[in-house]
């Protein structure tokens, strides 16, 4: 984890503990309230940057408690994000057992349509050879 990292979380812990040392006590706790009482300027802390993705949602649900209301990760784009990404992966991996089995079944229709012919030349071979007895009234 980078420095830039723990000082902001550092500093979102003692925003959540009500104990800042930069800006004024009670303050929201959002992005820009976490980035100056971080020591950064105002924006440093922008949705574009995947590395802040877990924090951004931690000072969602911080402010969340702050003001009661019930925050859940389960909504957050970071959870669903992931979420995407694993169903991504298991589409990926089915799609591939999907595909080795049409190919196993491609090649089971290919066997199954060349042993007919087979059986078909075979009794049409055998036909030709076999001279029909007819039993004996004794």
């Amino acid at each position: 984890m980078s420095k830039a990292l723990v000082n902001l979380n550092e500093a979102l812990n003692r925003l959540i503990a009500n104990a800042p040392i930069r800006v004024p006590k009670s303050s929201k706790i959002n992005n820009d309230t976490v980035a100056l009482e971080a020591g950064l300027k105002r924006g440093a802390v922008k949705r574009s940057r995947p590395e802040l993705a877990e924090l951004l949602d931690n000072i969602k649900e911080a402010e969340a408690k702050r003001l009661g209301k019930e925050y859940s990760k389960k909504n957050s784009k970071i959870v669903m994000k992931n979420e995407t990404l694993k169903l991504k992966q298991q589409l990926k991996e089915l799609q591939e057992k999907y595909d080795l089995q049409l190919s196993q079944i491609n090649s089971l229709i290919f066997e199954n349509h060349r042993l007919k012919r087979e059986n078909q030349f075979l009794n049409e071979e055998n036909n030709n050879k076999i001279i029909g007895f007819k039993p004996n009234k004794n």
